[in-house]
């Protein structure tokens, strides 16, 4: 596809996003690694890896309560436990047919060991779809569930060894698809409406958490199916870097950070920060603005396919003290990267940390798209800014998308020009 060339909504007269074959070669990439893993089959609590291998969304009250699973052998079709009603799910979602079942209940609400009866029954199930596809002696992979102990213990009973399977559907998500690719970037162009509705907003006695509201409103109407809190800092609350807002009312002068963050378009995430400033803004505050663009672009110099994650991280500041600080620990958020998708924070991640802790350098491919984040502010000092962008990783460096302008520090509500 070519970058940007789409709009967002189905038509007869386009080939835009292909569902069917976003749908088809997602579960590829699931039975792939499952099969590379050595695993017989993997089930998932994981909201983002139900939607990976069904495209089924979970609703977030629902997310928590582990009662929705998603099922797939190395050698069959995804399975749905607890989508609603099984025979409108599957009208809604024929390429699930005669693959929803009712949820096995939810043992998180009730188990406290491994012969709690809700347990038992998921158990049983699994294993009569393993026996089915003739997997029943191989391991599974567990994944997204907070029981998973509890789940080891009962499956070996059963003659069945669990191991964790998250890594699993990592490795699967890592690289993606075209059309995942072309759903990350309308879900990095509906951020653009957000900023765009929040720079109108900016101005003397709007508060963090107006501002907040001003952005979630302006993502659903351009089609998101869910987003999580918006960061929103403003003056005092710029240093230290947080995340997070509050009611503090905006004043002349104070600089503005926010994140549209975990906006979610067709389950894909944007993750994006801009700075701001609330009228004329200092010869100090644009100083300090640019040290924080320059950070960030040279991290994303160093992308390319084939580069590795320290390659990007020996383009930041090499000591905690350049912020103020002893240890990398109190500073880790202030210079980092981390894959995005169907979750805010997928593989890879791109930390010093990572480095410190003597971990083995992760190299960049194509395919990867990777959202880099730096933060400028001195300690004691009034002011922070951070910066974000998302960029597609490429053979010969990265596609940029995220556009909103972030060339030089964006003063909003200036009346007496």
């Amino acid at each position: 596809m070519k970058p940007g060339a789409f709009g967002k909504y189905a038509v007869d007269y386009e080939m835009r996003v292909d569902y069917d074959r976003l749908r088809r070669e997602r579960v590829e990439r699931a039975r792939d690694q499952i099969n590379k893993r050595g695993l017989g089959a993997l089930i998932t609590w994981d909201e983002a890896n139900i939607r990976y291998l069904t495209s089924y969304y979970v609703t977030t009250p629902m997310r928590a309560s582990e009662m929705q699973a998603a099922f797939c052998t190395r050698n069959g079709e995804p399975h749905l436990f607890g989508g609603g009603t099984p025979s409108e799910t599957e009208r809604r979602m024929p390429w699930l047919r005669d693959r929803v079942h009712p949820s096995l209940g939810g043992p998180r609400l009730t188990a406290e060991d491994a012969d709690d009866f809700m347990i038992t029954r998921i158990v049983d199930a699994i294993a009569e779809l393993m026996a089915k596809h003739g997997v029943e002696k191989e391991p599974l992979g567990v994944d997204g569930s907070t029981l998973q102990m509890l789940f080891a213990e009962a499956f070996k009973k059963k003659g069945i060894e669990v191991v964790h399977g998250k890594p699993t559907m990592d490795e699967a998500r890592l690289i993606k698809t075209p059309d995942e690719i072309e759903l990350m970037r309308i879900t990095c162009a509906n951020s653009e409406k957000a900023f765009a509705a929040i720079v109108d907003a900016i101005r003397p006695g709007v508060r963090e958490c107006d501002l907040v509201g001003i952005g979630i409103k302006a993502l659903y109407e351009e089609g998101d199916d869910h987003t999580e809190d918006l960061v929103c800092c403003s003056g005092y609350n710029t240093n230290p870097y947080g995340w997070s807002f509050t009611d503090k009312p905006i004043r002349p002068g104070d600089l503005i950070y926010i994140d549209v963050d975990g906006a979610s378009y067709q389950g894909y995430k944007s993750c994006v920060y801009r700075t701001f400033c609330c009228g004329k803004a200092t010869s100090e505050q644009k100083d300090l603005y640019e040290e924080c663009r320059a950070m960030l672009y040279a991290g994303m110099g160093a992308v390319r396919d084939g580069a590795t994650d320290y390659d990007v991280v020996a383009q930041w500041p090499e000591s905690p003290s350049y912020w103020g600080y002893q240890s990398w620990a109190e500073v880790a958020p202030y210079a980092i990267a981390h894959g995005i998708g169907l979750t805010l924070h997928d593989r890879p991640l791109i930390s010093p940390l990572k480095k410190l802790a003597g971990y083995p350098p992760t190299t960049l491919q194509a395919g990867m798209v990777i959202a880099l984040e730096t933060y400028a502010g001195h300690k004691g000092g009034a002011d922070g800014v951070r910066l974000e962008e998302n960029i597609l990783v490429t053979e010969d460096g990265y596609e940029l998308l995220t556009r909103w302008p972030i060339e030089e520090l964006m003063e909003c509500w200036l009346p007496y020009r």
